[in-house]
């Protein structure tokens, strides 16, 4: 490589080997199939290698390439050429899904994967891991071309070498393009196309038209729309500034007054009429089969229609406004979304970059008003609003509000928010001149080094596992159908708020080689037995299935545990864990000890919340400086009576206490009673917080045969464990609330 072009763009090489460096990292910790649409466009690569050529699409046979089976087919080809050679006969064993996997979910916990991963895929690598990552590279190489490209598109925008390397590292540290870039993926080359074809569209203005020019534009303008179909909106850009080239050659015979330059204008002005005829023809002899092929297949040039069946249109009527609904979507995901559009960074960083977006967005306005911005801006800007406006399109066809779509166009954002922010410049300490360019470094850089390792990687770390159940706190020793043991579990936390996650961890052991695939099953039940709270996973997170268990390991399995808006606190709910087959769907049978069959419930918890308390009868009783009797109220009828008890918790109690009402007669002599835990044991005190209010109902049935007359209410609380009563102030053990006339 010669050192002067070395120098003379040494920016460009530091943001070239960082973007190397970063794409094999990201390729690497990013296990495979667990990059954006990789589990489908990867198997379209593989049929090719095997030699089963293109596929044919038909929405009612299932295949594994489902949709991308329908994309133009030159990446899979250059990518099959690359890989033909390698034994990829294991892909169905690669392909292990996650039938439970939250995709495009990045907010729920776990079931992050979309593939089970095993040892297959370690290094070395072999078979079909070492073919995903053998074309994982190629597409760095196709995007790190793009980088270079965006690079020297800028310099045709403007000439100034400082704001190109500003856009070549807006694309290069774009977290998410590097993603895509490290993924089996037709994006990647059909952006290095996208990006070729606007600085060839570039030079056409900047450097004149010459047949050479035209050619090269047709060839890639052919190959862009033989790899992914959005690539033809370049046709639309095209035809821009080849109209914008003949009113420069016809502006240009207007100006010669002589008539002395008539001969050579007239050259040109043929030359852009010849060239772009043949630039169209190349396109048609390069392209126009695929799309003849659509057109005899499905009756669709682009092949939408069969398209959408696949991959599912929207399940609702689109309205602008549900569009403008998913914007923070498309937004993030330019960013970084990665995974199966579920794992995402704090949002403080993506409030940083909307910041960012905003200040180059005001820096546009502020060129137009100064009229300082390159003449040839409006190129990147007509590429960048009719892919905008493809992706609209596409999005009120199917849910694809993904904003890594418009990447073909990343080197058009990038120019325009180099140029943008470059716009903002103002003096520091009088002397030099900075832009506002530089806040780009400070957000961008840490995004992109840390996410492999703070992001990506961590959801795909298998679950803690330990030879023998030391570490297990809370014991249960629940068994399913002689297969797998629930050792134990840990409850974090014992009270969680309506809409809010519950964590649990809980401890499994297979008693054998299991060659199923169970699936775990938590249940969260409110007092009435109502499931206020679901979660289904494989275990460990989605990462490691029954069928991979160690015989005798004991699993750290985590979760947390959406509860619903409906549940209704203060209460207690309870928590069944359990596993089941999915097909034919079956819950294994659960069984104690001693071999009893049980419900695998396994814990309460406390549902927070808060009564609507307002004391009609004020009083003021303590019972052992724990709790505090300080209202009630009664409701009489022929034949019961139901008291409602105010208490005040006094303190966090650790035992369940019982609360009981008797209706006494003078003598003392107890006609009626009801003893229960707070609110018909649905609420017991060892789960009430200090200063907490609590209405106690306790419904009472009058004796048929009792005589007219007065009666006594005799209201105490006592240990359910022993019978022990909690003493008053006074030494007394239980108190008379009121005395009552019964006819």
């Amino acid at each position: 490589m010669n050192i002067r072009i070395v120098q003379h763009h040494r920016f460009l090489f530091l943001i070239l080997i960082a973007f190397l460096i970063l794409g094999v990292t990201y390729s690497i910790v990013t296990p495979i199939f667990e990059a954006g649409d990789e589990l489908w466009h990867y198997p379209f690569v593989q049929s090719l290698s095997t030699g089963h050529g293109l596929p044919v699409q038909d929405p009612n046979i299932e295949t594994l390439w489902a949709q991308e089976g329908g994309q133009p087919p030159l990446y899979y080809v250059v990518s099959a050429l690359a890989t033909f050679w390698i034994d990829t006969r294991d892909l169905p064993d690669r392909l292990w899904r996650n039938p439970h996997a939250r995709i495009g979910i990045p907010l729920d916990y776990g079931n992050k994967n979309m593939v089970v991963h095993t040892s297959a895929e370690n290094f070395p690598w072999q078979n079909t891991t070492l073919a995903v990552h053998l074309i994982r590279f190629l597409s760095i190489i196709f995007s790190a071309i793009t980088v270079v490209l965006t690079y020297f598109f800028a310099l045709e925008i403007k000439n100034d070498k400082r704001l190109a390397a500003l856009a070549a590292f807006l694309v290069a540290f774009n977290p998410m393009f590097i993603f895509i870039s490290a993924s089996v993926n037709n994006d990647n080359l059909a952006t290095m196309l996208a990006t070729l074809a606007l600085l060839l569209l570039a030079q056409l203005v900047t450097r004149g038209a010459t047949m050479q020019r035209f050619v090269m534009l047709g060839v890639v303008l052919g190959l862009g729309a033989l790899t992914k179909i959005s690539n033809t909106g370049l046709f639309v850009v095209a035809v821009c500034v080849f109209a914008h080239l003949l009113w420069q050659s016809i502006d240009r015979r207007r100006q010669t007054a002589d008539g002395s330059d008539e001969g050579a204008v007239g050259s040109r002005w043929s030359v852009v009429i010849t060239g772009s005829l043949v630039c169209g023809l190349l396109v048609i002899a390069i392209a126009f089969w695929w799309y003849v092929r659509n057109w005899l297949l499905y009756d669709d040039l682009l092949a939408f229609n069969v398209w959408v069946q696949i991959a599912g249109g929207r399940p609702a009527p689109v309205t602008l406004a549900s569009l403008i609904g998913e914007f923070q979507g498309f937004r993030i995901s330019f960013w970084g979304n990665f995974g199966g559009v579920n794992l995402i960074a704090p949002d403080f960083v993506y409030t940083a970059l909307d910041a960012f977006t905003v200040l180059a967005i005001v820096g546009l306005i502020v060129g137009i008003v100064r009229r300082t911005l390159p003449h040839l801006l409006w190129l990147p800007t007509v590429w960048l609003v009719f892919i905008s406006i493809s992706l609209v399109r596409w999005t009120w066809l199917t849910m694809a509000s993904q904003g890594r779509l418009i990447f073909p166009a990343i080197a058009a954002v990038a120019v325009l928010f180099a140029v943008g922010l470059d716009q903002l410049r103002f003096t520091f300490y009088g002397s030099r001149r900075l832009s506002l360019a530089h806040l780009s470094f400070v957000i961008l850089i840490p995004f992109s080094f840390l996410s492999p390792f703070a992001i990506i990687a961590p959801p795909y770390a298998l679950p803690s596992r330990f030879a023998n159940d030391a570490k297990v706190s809370n014991p249960v020793h629940l068994t399913f159908d002689n297969r797998a043991e629930l050792v134990g579990y840990d409850l974090p936390q014992i009270s969680v708020a309506p809409s809010d996650e519950l964590p649990i961890t809980v401890y499994w052991r297979a008693l054998d080689r299991i060659d199923e695939d169970f699936s775990v099953s938590i249940r969260l039940l409110d007092a009435e037995g109502k499931i206020i709270g679901r979660w289904d996973a494989f275990p460990g997170g989605g990462l490691y299935p029954t069928r991979v268990w160690e015989p005798g390991e004991v699993i750290q399995d985590n979760y947390r545990v959406p509860v619903s808006l409906e549940a209704h606190g203060p209460a207690v709910g309870s928590i069944q864990v359990g596993l089941y087959r999915r097909v034919p769907l079956q819950d294994l049978t659960a069984r104690d000890p001693q071999g009893n069959l049980v419900t695998p419930t396994i814990a309460r918890f406390k549902i927070d919340g808060q009564s609507n308390v307002q004391v009609v009868n004020p009083v003021d009783h303590n019972f052992g400086d724990q709790m505090a009797l300080i209202g009630y109220t009664r409701q009489i009828s022929s034949d019961s009576l139901l008291v409602k008890l105010d208490w005040r918790a006094l303190a966090s109690m650790t035992e369940d206490y019982t609360v009981f009402v008797h209706l006494i007669d003078a003598q003392g002599n107890t006609l009626t009673q009801n003893d229960s835990q707070p609110q018909h044991s649905k609420y017991p005190t060892s789960f009430w917080d200090k200063g907490e209010i609590v209405i106690d109902p306790h419904p009472l049935t009058i004796p048929r045969d009792l005589s007219p007359g007065q009666y006594r209410i005799e209201i105490g609380v006592y240990r359910a464990s022993d019978g022990t009563r909690l003493g008053l102030s006074d030494g007394s053990s239980s108190i008379i609330i009121e005395t009552i006339n019964l006819p």
